[in-house]
């Protein structure tokens, strides 16, 4: 297990642009964009039509909506005139608007990763045979099994947890930026902004959700990784034209549509916000289903097959 490591530090090396730059950029775009619009809003905070509403869960199904005196953009409640009126929602109401405040700010890395992660899959094993550096890569002592499991880690965990520290540095830039904005203002700091905030709650659930995401989505990634083992042209177009053919014929044939639900369900779990804002305990309850227990056979199945190409890829 000590290549382990080793292996890992390569694909990172390898990727460094999409797994560590492309993250930074966007996380100094964010905030430059931040410091934009809290300027602004400081300058012609008058001039912003405050008005909007929630909706609040009170633990049950049935939801109340009601209208309050802030704006429609979250973020924006929180800096300039528009602050005073934030402080003075009830508790529920300043965290309803935070939690959606601080999951806006991370969803575009979120969109990002999932791009990221997707292309990385379809190319790490395709490359290799591709430019032939799997010639080198097969003289070192490294088994088929170790290198296709290493790519898999980097995919599911260390590219996710990449972006997730990016995404909680960019949340905390968020926390004290609306700090300083409100220094000097006559409202509770602690209760408008900190403690309703739940700053590392919050980190907690992200990394609750990927971790989720890692093991929820398995089936699909193994595909992506199993097709880039042996396609020897356009592995996009395998990945893609395989599973749409096999909706059509189940269409066809059985006029159903389980495998087309399958794939779109495990795409991407979907419902950032949703999910996020309302906790993780729901989360979990889905992996204990029959359908995630299925969906690890056919992983595993998958990566074997991937392991059994990558051995024949000097052959292909």
């Amino acid at each position: 297990m000590k290549i382990l490591p080793i292996l890992l530090k390569r694909e990172f090396w390898e990727h460094r642009k999409t797994f560590f730059y492309l993250p930074l950029i966007i996380l100094v775009l964010s905030v430059i964009f931040l410091i934009a619009a809290v300027f602004t809003l400081q300058i012609a905070g008058e001039g912003i039509i405050i008005s909007g509403s929630i909706q609040i869960n009170e633990g049950g199904p049935e939801q109340r909506t009601e209208t309050n005196e802030y704006s429609n953009m979250p973020i924006n409640a929180l800096f300039g005139d528009q602050l005073t009126q934030f402080a003075a929602l009830e508790p529920k109401q300043r965290e309803a608007v935070l939690t959606t405040a601080y999951l806006l700010m991370a969803t575009p890395l979120v969109s990002v990763l999932w791009v990221v992660v997707f292309m990385y899959f379809l190319t790490c094993l395709y490359d290799d045979r591709k430019d032939r550096s799997i010639l080198f890569w097969k003289s070192m002592p490294v088994s088929d099994a170790m290198t296709v499991i290493s790519k898999l880690l980097t995919g599911l965990l260390l590219v996710p947890g990449i972006y997730l520290v990016v995404m909680m540095i960019l949340q905390l830039i968020l926390l004290l930026t609306s700090l300083m904005a409100a220094v000097g203002s006559s409202i509770d700091i602690w209760a408008t902004l900190i403690a309703p905030a739940q700053i590392v709650t919050r980190w907690i659930q992200m990394t609750a959700f990927f971790l989720f995401v890692a093991i929820w989505c398995l089936p699909i990634f193994a595909w992506v990784l199993f097709v880039s083992s042996w396609a020897r042209s356009v592995p996009l177009a395998w990945v893609i034209g395989i599973p749409f053919v096999l909706v059509i014929i189940e269409w066809l044939a059985l006029r159903g549509e389980l495998l087309r639900e399958f794939i779109a369900q495990h795409a991407f779990p979907g419902g950032f916000f949703s999910r996020l804002s309302g906790g993780i305990g729901e989360l979990y309850q889905q992996l204990l289903s029959l359908e995630v227990l299925l969906s690890l056979v056919l992983s595993a199945l998958l990566l074997y097959g991937a392991i059994y190409f990558r051995g024949k890829a000097d052959e292909l």
